[in-house]
C-alpha cells in the first residue's frame, strides 16, 4: 500500500487519539459533512476499498457508509469484520478503527451500518508546519540513493513529515517521483540525523548563479516520533520566532 501504509502507520498512534464522546461525534459529522471519499481496508485482507460516510445514525450516534468499491470478496456477509477507515478533515488525516455490523438499504441503495467507533485518530496540523534551517547552521543534505552515487543538496525547509532540497543534477540518473532513498542525512540543532525517504515531488531544473539547480520534495518514511517532535518543535519554535521579528518590524514602521 506504500504511502497509505505509511500514513496509516502515523494517523493510528496513540498520540493523535481522541477518545472523548464529544471529539468521536463531532469527527464523524465532520467526514459525513465533507463528502469525500474515504479509504477502507478490511481487517482480513490487504485490498483497499473506497466509500463515502453517508450519515450518522440519529438513534446511536453509528456511521453509515455506502457500500465499498470495489466489491469486497468476503465469501459471505461482511458483517463482524474488523476495518480502518481513513479520510480527510479540512484536509487533515482522519480515521477509526470499527467493524461492520450490517448490511442494509439507505435512501434505495446498498449501505453498511458500523459499530460506533470508541476512538477517532486525528493527524494535528502542527504536523504539517514548516521552517526553514536556522542562519549560522548547517543546511547540508546528504541523499544516498539506491543503485547511484551520493548527492549533496541544501535543505530549504523542513517539517514533521518531510523536507524540501535543492540539489544539482545527479550523475547517474534523474530523480523521479516516488524514488525510495536509503537515507536523507541532515543535522537538527547540532545533532545528525539519518533516516530513509521518497522522493513525492520535483520543481523543474533551474539554475543557482551559474549552476544548475532543482528542488525536490523528500518525504519522511518510518520517522521514529521522537525525531519527528523534534523536528515539529523546531519548526514551531522558528515560525514563533519569525511572527515576532515580523510584528516587531511592523511596530517599528508605525
Amino acid at each position: 500500500m506504500g504511502n497509505l501504509q505509511e500514513t496509516i502507520n502515523l494517523l493510528f498512534s496513540e498520540q493523535y487519539k481522541l477518545e472523548s464522546a464529544s471529539a468521536v461525534e463531532r469527527t464523524l459529522r465532520q467526514l459525513v459533512e465533507s463528502r469525500d471519499l474515504v479509504t477502507v481496508i478490511l481487517r482480513h485482507a490487504s485490498q483497499t476499498h473506497t466509500s463515502m460516510i453517508l450519515a450518522v445514525d440519529g438513534v446511536d450516534g453509528a456511521p453509515i457508509i455506502d457500500d465499498l468499491q470495489p466489491e469486497a470478496d468476503a465469501g459471505g456477509t461482511l458483517a463482524g469484520m474488523r476495518l480502518l477507515l481513513v479520510g480527510r478533515v479540512q484536509g487533515v488525516y482522519t480515521g477509526f478503527q470499527s467493524e461492520v455490523q450490517e448490511h442494509i438499504v439507505w435512501n434505495r441503495y446498498g449501505a453498511l451500518r458500523l459499530a460506533l467507533p470508541p476512538a477517532v485518530f486525528q493527524l494535528q496540523r502542527r504536523a504539517f508546519l514548516r521552517a526553514a534551517p536556522v542562519l549560522g547552521e548547517s543546511n547540508r543534505v546528504t541523499l544516498q540513493r539506491r543503485g547511484a552515487r551520493i548527492l549533496d543538496g541544501l535543505c530549504e525547509d523542513i517539517g514533521g513529515g518531510g523536507m524540501r532540497v535543492r540539489i544539482g543534477p545527479p550523475r547517474d540518473f534523474p530523480f523521479y517521483v516516488g524514488e525510495k532513498l536509503a537515507a536523507v542525512q541532515f543535522s537538527l540543532n547540532g545533532k545528525a540525523l539519518a533516516v530513509a525517504g521518497e522522493v513525492c515531488s520535483m520543481g523543474a531544473m533551474g539554475r543557482s548563479g551559474t549552476e544548475p539547480r532543482q528542488v525536490l520534495g523528500v518525504r519522511f518514511l518510518e520517522l521514529p516520533e521522537a525525531v519527528r517532535e523534534q523536528i515539529i518543535q523546531h519548526t514551531l519554535q522558528r515560525n514563533r520566532q519569525h511572527l515576532r521579528s515580523t510584528r516587531g518590524n511592523l511596530a517599528g514602521g508605525v
